[in-house]
């Protein structure tokens, strides 16, 4: 039952951009996707409702590269609508609560953190900079709220040493001719 929800979240998510993109393989498989964590989700073992299931299970072709520049104009506010609690308490990670108040800074981080610069050195200096942003926002949380002395006395060095490193980020991205974010 859980692997209809995550595969409905992935088409929730993955539509925006797949109308926007011509296919340069077969859209009916999703084998050549890296998943991860997605345990043991068999992506042939749904056949398109246009098309029968295929005798075998299908190569897995090459998917191309996402422009993630394009899920910037996603609707991201219609998201706000999904049945979070139906997709395996994903709604309640999202959430913060007593024990976690970092939910909400951390999906932020990770949502900022999908910026991409011209190649791969302006992407990962850029990714980190929204990294440093992220813990420097779930430090401030911990110092505030952190039971713990020793905890928030690390929240608080971890802020200076990220503002430092944010500064020797953008330094980077100044000198290499980019904007500063």
């Amino acid at each position: 039952m859980m692997h209809r929800y995550l595969t409905l979240a992935a088409i929730l998510i993955a539509a925006p951009v797949a109308a926007q993109t011509s296919p340069q393989n077969d859209p009916g498989t999703m084998s050549g996707m890296n998943h991860g964590g997605m345990g043991g989700m068999k992506h042939d073992a749904m056949p398109k409702p246009s098309m029968p299931m295929p005798p075998a299970p299908m190569p897995a072709a090459p998917m191309p590269a996402m422009d993630h520049a394009k899920m910037q104009s996603m609707d991201h506010a219609k998201m706000e609508t999904m049945d979070h609690p139906m997709m395996g308490g994903m709604g309640e990670m999202m959430k913060n609560t007593p024990a976690n108040p970092y939910a909400e800074a951390g999906m932020a981080m990770h949502h900022k953190m999908m910026v991409v610069g011209a190649e791969a050195s302006e992407t990962w200096v850029r990714q980190m900079i929204e990294h440093h942003r992220g813990a420097i926002a779930m430090s401030k949380i911990a110092v505030a709220q952190a039971n713990d002395k020793e905890a928030r006395t690390m929240a608080q060095k971890d802020i200076t040493m990220q503002e430092k490193d944010i500064v020797s980020l953008q330094s980077w991205l100044k000198r290499h001719g980019h904007t500063a974010q």
